[in-house]
């Protein structure tokens, strides 16, 4: 634990507009003291962020599943940026320092990985920590606790203790910590999502939205045709990975198929993760391929894509196999808060994965042996994406800036992985 409390540097941070999230900025605050740290709290100071897709998805959304409340705009934002209704900030995984605590067990200079604002001020977050179900602590892991981030899924609230970033850097690899940033949190709901909403254990078994009945014979993967819209997505990537590396053979699907546009199916093909790779122009070749195989069952998973590619997609699978589908992700577009809402409402009559109640089954069952099972699976998948991902360093929330924008127009080839060292 640390008695100092440490200044407030100049921070910078990433700013976008609410109503059109390719709008964004970058601002450099003043310098000002920090407050005292109030009680079983930590203050934290990002140093290593991934930025994906998933982060768009993050600004289009933010609206409606509080994304934007997590880290509000600072007390010292100027004008005009500092009006909440127009302007915003979202979070990214990653790595930050811990320049301050008073939790016991959390001492400064230690690191956490978790869900970290665009950002290189300080932060203050209260905590506590983590238990089971049977009120065990669970090392290494903390909750935060501030009310105005307890509407979030709480996969948003949850924080991974680890070592200083220097001693990780000399015990692994800069590289290897840039994977963790871009892909530990979308690996986990691939993960989780094979492993709990299709658990062959019925004690294991959760419906993929967290809620409602989820039988037996919805979670079989038996002779099933899996087919992955956006197959060369880092989430999509994930779950095809948990199907082949994590289950049993015999509790495997019968066929993993990847979708993806023109330029990424070289991509998805050299991955090895699937059994059939298709442009997402092929709906009708896939449908004759599956049927060929005689599946038993097609399952659907959205995991994001380009416009107008699930409605092709679902009409041509969805008879006369017995069809499921399942949406993780959204389009990859631009989209105001208006356009996001209503495509959302159109996507409620499909099954949508909520990511946070897949893990909290996976805490609730394992307690201590999940997080070990996980960062198992985890340094394996790790080692298989790092061969295949071009990881490109940037630096500073000017760089983010720069890759936020590249984003935006769609200009990040499926094998790269933008990573910042803020």
């Amino acid at each position: 634990m640390s008695n100092s409390t440490p200044e407030s540097p100049p921070a910078s941070i990433h700013i976008l507009n609410k109503a059109n999230y390719s709008k964004h900025t970058t601002l450099t605050l003043p310098a000002s003291p920090l407050p005292p740290l109030p009680l079983s709290s930590i203050r934290l100071r990002p140093r290593i962020l991934g930025l994906t897709t998933n982060n768009l998805t993050y600004a289009r959304h933010g609206h409606l599943m509080g994304w934007y409340d997590i880290y509000p705009l600072p007390p010292a934002t100027p004008a005009p940026y500092n009006d909440t209704s127009t302007y915003g900030r979202i979070a990214a995984w990653g790595y930050a320092d811990i320049v301050e605590s008073n939790v016991d067990g959390v001492r400064s200079g230690m690191s956490v990985y978790g869900f970290l604002p665009i950002s290189t001020g300080i932060e203050t977050i209260t905590v506590e920590l983590a238990a089971d179900k049977n009120g065990d602590v669970i090392p290494h892991q903390i909750i935060a606790t501030d009310g105005h981030r307890q509407h979030l899924w709480k996969i948003y609230n949850r924080y991974q203790i680890c070592a200083s970033i220097s001693t990780l850097e000399a015990t692994r690899t800069q590289d290897s910590l840039g994977l963790d940033a871009l892909m530990q949190g979308l690996f986990a709901t691939g993960y989780n999502l094979s492993t709990y909403a299709f658990a062959p254990s019925s004690a294991a078994r959760i419906h993929p939205s967290g809620t409602g009945p989820w039988s037996t014979e919805d979670a079989d993967l038996n002779g099933a045709g899996i087919v992955i819209l956006n197959a060369s997505g880092k989430t999509g990537m994930s779950f095809a990975y948990a199907l082949r590396k994590c289950r049993h053979v015999s509790e495997q699907p019968a066929l993993i198929v990847g979708v993806g546009s023109d330029k990424s199916v070289d991509a998805i093909t050299k991955s090895g993760l699937y059994d059939k790779v298709f442009s997402n122009s092929d709906a009708g070749k896939a449908k004759d391929f599956l049927g060929n195989n005689e599946v038993k069952r097609i399952i659907l998973l959205y995991f994001g894509a380009r416009p107008a590619t699930l409605p092709t997609w679902q009409h041509s699978l969805s008879s006369p196999i017995p069809f499921t589908l399942i949406t993780i992700g959204g389009e990859v577009k631009v989209q105001d808060p208006e356009t996001a809402k209503k495509r959302l409402a159109e996507l409620g009559t499909t099954i949508l994965v909520n990511a946070s109640a897949l893990r909290e089954r996976g805490i609730e069952c394992g307690g201590e042996e999940y997080f070990r099972g996980f960062y198992e699976k985890w340094e394996g998948a790790r080692g298989v994406f790092g061969g295949s991902l071009g990881l490109e360093w940037g630096e500073g929330v000017e760089g983010w800036e720069g890759g936020w924008e590249r984003l935006c127009g769609d200009g990040v080839g499926a094998g790269v992985g933008l990573v910042y060292r803020v």
